[in-house]
């Protein structure tokens, strides 16, 4: 089970196939006028470019260009504790935690966050606010493919994020409107004292894995990736495999299980659980994806919803406090495109879990793009009916 403080975009991304069945890929709705800065646009340095799977990394990051983003937050900052009485409203999965705000209070005190955890009813509540002219979140967040309803229902505000000073090289992936500040993806869990996994679906199919794996309903996007690459008929067969061996097992709780080893393990995302008998890794043809943050195009407070997702993508000080701090241990992993230097400075299960998505990213995983949305919410779908049909 995930903390509380977490954007649990694997809970958003696992549930794809029960939240997009009516998705559709028409481009919606016309977002308002763009918001732009109030100096204008600023002039981006040269990225350091090293890629990291699918993602271009700028070493540089926080040399050349968080200087001016932070000089930008600092003008939102003023904007957005003059506008509706510096209230922040920001909807997600899971509400913020106390800790979370008061790490953003203590950087921007005349600011008062209003938060809701949602969980499979976020895009619903988002819709009705707007259609009801109820206070809406001013901040909207998600994968592509979680976030498709409101990418398609024209939710996101036109932000161009390069205008205040984020690298051109972080929107290789999502849109221009869609801020990039996390990532996860499809990982093996194991408890080690019990199993040694193999590094392949496939290689599950093994005999001695009779009774040794699960997987939770709504995580069928777990097998995405192998569909993406091997064909959706390769892919149901492969989970119609695993299913009829015995191999497979369906649990909702796979927490328990594995860490007492009885199932030692698990397909999910991101580990939750420091039973130092876990680890996690990568397979082949595993999915891993971007997560983004942008503006809620019915936000009452946009200069506040730019100023959090900004915050909450790139503040060094927080980010220190992700990777390091055990109270944000479970918060999602930072976004690849941030120096090395972030992630080899994380400890306990940040380290952990950033370890194992940033070898998936290296060693070829398959990443959602704008391009290929729509074939990721269909395999997921195939996936899901594969595996609870």
């Amino acid at each position: 089970m995930t903390s509380p403080t977490a954007r649990n975009g694997m809970v958003a991304l696992a549930a794809a196939g029960m939240l997009l069945l009516s998705s559709c890929s028409s481009a919606g709705s016309a977002a308002s006028g763009p918001i732009e800065p109030s100096s204008g646009p600023v002039e981006l340095a040269a990225c350091d470019a090293v890629e990291v799977g699918a993602v271009t990394r700028c070493e540089n990051f926080y040399d050349d260009f968080w200087p001016e983003i932070s000089k930008q937050m600092d003008a939102l900052y003023e904007t957005a504790k003059q506008t509706d009485g510096g209230r922040l409203v920001i909807w997600d999965w899971y509400e913020l935690s106390p800790d979370v705000i008061a790490e953003f209070n203590a950087v921007y005190p005349d600011l008062k966050i209003e938060t809701r955890g949602l969980t499979y009813n976020l895009s619903s509540a988002i819709i009705s606010a707007k259609a009801t002219g109820s206070r809406n979140t001013d901040v909207i967040s998600g994968s592509l493919v979680s976030a498709a309803t409101m990418t398609d229902e024209g939710y996101w505000a036109d932000v161009d994020w390069t205008e205040f000073g984020v690298p051109s090289e972080f929107f290789t992936i999502g849109a221009p409107e869609m801020l990039p500040d996390s990532v996860n993806g499809s990982l093996m869990q194991v408890n080690t004292d019990k199993a040694e996994a193999p590094d392949t679906l496939d290689g599950l199919l093994d005999p001695q894995y009779e009774g040794k794996v699960s997987v939770a309903s709504y995580n069928a996007n777990v097998f995405a990736g192998y569909g993406m690459d091997k064909g959706e008929d390769a892919m149901v067969g492969l989970i119609g495999d695993l299913k009829s061996s015995g191999n497979l097992q369906v649990l909702e709780d796979q927490d328990s299980p594995l860490s007492s080893g009885d199932v030692p393990i698990a397909l999910g995302q991101t580990l939750f659980n420091p039973n130092p008998s876990l680890s996690v890794s990568p397979y082949e043809d595993a999915g891993v994806f971007a997560q983004f943050s942008g503006v809620n195009v019915d936000a009452k407070n946009p200069a506040g919803g730019m100023l959090w997702s900004l915050w909450n993508a790139y503040n060094p000080d927080w980010l220190e406090l992700r990777m390091t701090d055990e109270r944000f241990s479970t918060t999602q992993v930072p976004y690849p495109g941030l120096p090395t230097s972030l992630f080899d400075s994380a400890t306990g299960l940040m380290q952990t879990n950033s370890e194992a998505l940033l070898a998936g990213l290296q060693g070829g995983a398959i990443t959602e793009t704008v391009d290929t949305r729509d074939d990721w919410i269909a395999m997921i779908n195939a996936a899901d009916a594969a595996l609870n049909g």
